[in-house]
């Protein structure tokens, strides 16, 4: 193509090794034939310039940690906090979703703000940080919080069982779990506004800046030739910018 030739190489074959722990569609399984839709994008817009992409999946807070200690390269799928204002971030999101609280069908409890959540055994996982409009009120609830790479489908387990009556999860989560496997979860009710989920690049590391600028001009790319949506499609995800251009 020709706008590989304008575009800087990496000097050495040093790989980027991208860590997340497992939250398909956005990052999934290692070895999974589809690994996960930022594992793709990443590869597909890192690896032509030269920068291999390795992907590992860790535990949330092992990831930021590693992050923080410039141990790896980037974090897939994290949310721009405070906390992480030294770390680069694209200026555009790699997700988008609202975040909701899912049940079992047949349930009657819905999520109508503060009150609602008195006393609710709600499944968490640790480390998580769930947007800045539910933060404040999740203390109400009796959280559950399980950590580990396995922590979504242990949850899902403590749901069926009945030890917890509510999960909360990102709404692209549960609808990729419902498209992929026939699960049926019942949604109970969401936050009002989407949170943008990124993927963010080390600060201890040379090159993060230009590493998001490169993340941001080829998913530009990617949607202008409709290669996003295609990657998008086989996740059962939709483009999140409102009049992206559809695949022909």
């Amino acid at each position: 193509m020709p706008w590989l030739a304008l575009m800087p190489r990496a000097q050495a074959a040093e790989p980027l090794v991208l860590v997340s722990d497992p939250w398909c569609p956005v990052a999934c399984g290692e070895q999974d034939p589809r690994p996960g839709y930022v594992v793709e994008l990443a590869q597909a817009i890192f690896e032509p310039l030269g920068y291999p992409v390795q992907y590992q999946i860790v535990p949330f807070s092992r990831a930021e940690m590693l992050v923080n200690r410039g141990e790896v390269s980037g974090f897939i799928g994290v949310l721009q906090l405070p906390k992480r204002q030294s770390w680069h971030f694209p200026k555009h999101p790699q997700a988008v979703s609202r975040v909701c609280f899912y049940t079992l069908p047949g349930q009657r409890w819905q999520f109508s703000g503060l009150a609602s959540l008195e006393g609710l055994r709600l499944g968490v996982i640790r480390g998580y940080n769930y947007g800045p409009e539910l933060e404040p009120l999740l203390p109400l609830a009796h959280r559950d919080e399980i950590s580990g790479v396995d922590a979504l489908r242990r949850n899902m387990a403590k749901l069926q069982a009945g030890r917890v009556q509510a999960l909360v999860e990102y709404e692209l989560v549960a609808q990729y779990q419902q498209f992929s496997s026939g699960l049926k979860l019942r949604n109970a009710g969401c936050t009002q506004t989407a949170d943008a989920l990124f993927l963010a690049f080390s600060p201890q590391q040379p090159g993060g800046a230009k590493l998001a600028q490169l993340l941001d001009e080829g998913m530009q790319r990617m949607r202008k030739s409709g290669e996003l949506a295609r990657i998008l499609q086989r996740y059962g995800v939709q483009d999140w910018v409102s009049g992206a251009k559809e695949v022909k």
